[in-house]
């Protein structure tokens, strides 16, 4: 007889909620901090209400017979287990989507410019927002009463064809491994043509695998799936099913958390600290324009509606005028934060210069 499933989903949950939950706490504060909170952001925030209920009813099976043996546990305790495995397949459907599109509305962020990375991206979060809503209402409604999906003692009660629910299993299971996939390699494209530095280049394919990581476990999940079709042991064989679900979920939570964490990273580890730029300097005198463009990039990009303020600099042989930066730059900002970047468009394209003649003033 296979081992019981129920304490490694325990401890599977326990490990990724202590990882989860104080990075979505840093990435609040680091977000706040920098004045840099978007809709990524609130997308994230959102999620965390479906997730704590996810890990609720994850413990809840762990601990009431999801991945024991019917054998052992009889028909009562069989129930209950799985009502937990209900709310599971309930909230997995419901806080995979705010997690995968606080992912894919960062990504627009970096690539505001880029008019078809984000309609591409667009397009792909709205596959995985209708497959998952479709998913959630079939599994609401696949038994009548709701009740008879985990208590079959109901009189009159009946569901579905099995063949049903295991179908949108595999569509929704589908969707989430192709998006995963898409969001985590889109990233390659916008920075192939742009020279990072080791440190960056390091923290780039970290974040970029653990993206990956959580469409492998999407992929295993599925294994398990279609396994399920021929167990004979319902109870046991949806343990390693809730596991890997949850291993989505958590794993998708942390990654979007720590690629948001980079201004800690710098300070912390000295990551990525800002190299100074032969464009910024004229005259032997590196313009205070850059230096004050470069301090905003502690949040990736600009917060909505601020801007900096027009201004003049007095420099050697004549003045500059800084001006707003646009909001198509905001690609340039955003991949200002590591050193040795060089873009195809230097800030100075958005700096107008007035030389004056002063007398007297030396040269």
């Amino acid at each position: 007889m296979a081992q019981d499933t129920g304490p490694r989903l325990a401890a599977t949950v326990i490990v990724l909620s202590v990882l989860a939950y104080p990075l979505l706490a840093l990435r609040i504060y680091i977000r706040v901090k920098t004045r840099a909170w978007g809709a990524d952001d609130w997308s994230m925030l959102f999620a965390a209400v479906p997730f704590t209920a996810l890990t609720i009813a994850c413990l809840g099976g762990a601990f009431n017979g999801v991945g024991g043996h019917e054998a052992e546990l009889g028909p009562e305790k069989t129930s209950v287990g799985l009502h937990w495995f209900f709310f599971f397949e309930v909230f997995y459907c419901i806080a995979i989507v705010p997690i995968k599109l606080s992912i894919s509305l960062m990504e627009m962020r970096i690539a505001t410019s880029k008019r078809n990375y984000v309609i591409s991206l667009w397009i792909t979060s709205a596959m995985f927002i209708i497959m998952n809503i479709i998913s959630l209402f079939v599994i609401i409604f696949h038994c009548n009463p709701i009740s008879w999906a985990w208590d079959t003692t109901t009189p009159g009660g009946h569901c579905n064809s099995a063949t049903t629910l295991t179908n949108i299993y595999y569509a929704d299971t589908a969707v989430n491994i192709f998006t995963d996939w898409f969001c985590a390699l889109l990233p390659v494209p916008l920075l192939w043509s742009i020279q990072l530095n080791r440190n960056a280049k390091v923290s780039v394919v970290f974040l970029l695998s653990l993206g990956v990581l959580a469409s492998l476990s999407a992929c295993i999940r599925l294994k398990y799936t279609v396994r399920l079709n021929s167990a004979n042991d319902y109870i046991h064989g949806i343990g390693d099913i809730v596991i890997w679900g949850y291993a989505e979920n958590g794993i998708g939570m942390i990654v979007g958390c720590l690629s948001t964490l980079r201004p800690l990273f710098r300070r912390v580890f000295q990551l990525g600290s800002s190299a100074p730029d032969a464009s910024s300097k004229m005259n032997g005198t590196r313009s205070k324009s850059r230096r004050n463009y470069l301090n905003c990039e502690a949040g990736y990009e600009l917060p909505e509606g601020v801007r900096p303020m027009d201004r003049d600099v007095v420099v050697k042989g004549g003045t500059v005028k800084e001006t707003s930066i646009r909001d198509s730059d905001s690609e340039e900002h955003i991949l200002s934060d590591y050193p040795g970047i060089k873009m195809t468009r230097s800030v100075l394209q958005e700096t107008s210069f007035a030389t004056t003649s002063t007398s007297g003033q030396s040269p």
